[in-house]
């Protein structure tokens, strides 16, 4: 068992956010993303399957093709695949990110390519 520390630790200035990895092992990472109100994290293609808990605020996730809004305490679920994925907040905000590494369950636990 291990306890995560969930704490703020970032202040997040106007149209900034802050994401750090608070725990990875094996197939799966947990992130802490503070974003700041108008914060936008740009599209990005990834493989994982990702969970978006909104612990504070409201953000709006999109794909290459659907657009959710979720507002605290509501979450999101985004499949992998090689999607594009973004994220802007709506207002200042906090969200848990939960990613299953798929190449890595694939592959014993180990991934093959460094994440970008």
């Amino acid at each position: 068992m291990k306890i995560i520390d969930f704490s703020k630790n970032h202040s997040c200035g106007d149209g900034r956010y802050e994401a750090s990895v608070l725990f990875e092992q094996g197939v799966l990472k947990v992130r802490r993303i503070e974003l700041a109100a108008g914060a936008r994290i740009p599209p990005c293609r990834m493989i994982e399957d990702v969970v978006f808990v909104v612990i504070e605020g409201q953000v709006t996730f999109l794909t290459e093709s659907e657009k959710a809004v979720a507002r605290a305490p509501n979450a999101v679920f985004i499949p992998g695949g090689a999607t594009t994925r973004s994220m802007e907040a709506d207002e200042p905000s906090l969200v848990l990110a939960v990613l299953y590494k798929r190449e890595a369950a694939a592959s014993g636990g180990e991934r093959s390519a460094k994440e970008p």
